[in-house]
């Protein structure tokens, strides 16, 4: 008999709606197309994947959230820093709510980018972690980004090897 409400609670939580994996689908193409768009420097394109109160976490030591437009603006200056900006090795993931851990329609990247310093001809290989989070319409809420943002100045500024 004590197992009966275990099992009650496994069954209603089993039967809780997850995000269907049409749902990721859809949001990894619309994350996929906001890094696109970061590439081509398509930013009025960037903005458009983005709900009008989305935040965006950079990872430079000391910011705070900004909104999208300020991270478009700021985003373009990698451009004024490297030639060629690409992406290569991409593992993109679903993610999940933290609390249930069910799917939850989020899109998580591990992602190297690449791109040469306009100042020192150096290449670039940096090792990155990206995520989005989506609304009903499957606009980007928030975008958090994950690197070593010192180290890749100082080495597109040629005072690090």
């Amino acid at each position: 008999m004590r197992a009966f409400p275990l099992l009650l609670i496994l069954l209603i939580a089993g039967c809780a709606q997850a995000p269907s994996n049409a749902e990721y689908q859809k949001n990894l193409a619309t994350a996929k197309a906001v890094m696109q768009a970061h590439i081509d420097m398509d930013y009025d394109a960037w903005l458009a994947y983005y709900a009008d109160d989305a935040v965006v976490w950079d990872a430079q030591y000391g910011t705070d959230k900004i909104s999208a437009a300020d991270a478009a603006v700021l985003f373009a200056t990698r451009h004024d820093a490297f030639d060629g900006i690409s992406m290569s090795r991409e593992v993109w993931l679903p993610g999940v709510d933290t609390l249930n851990l069910q799917a939850d329609g989020s899109v998580r990247a591990y992602i190297n980018w690449a791109g040469t310093s306009k100042i020192n001809g150096k290449k670039l290989d940096l090792r990155a972690y990206h995520y989005w989070n989506f609304n009903g319409d499957g606009k980007v809420t928030q975008q958090g980004n994950f690197y070593d943002a010192g180290g890749v100045q100082a080495y597109a500024m040629g005072t690090s090897e």
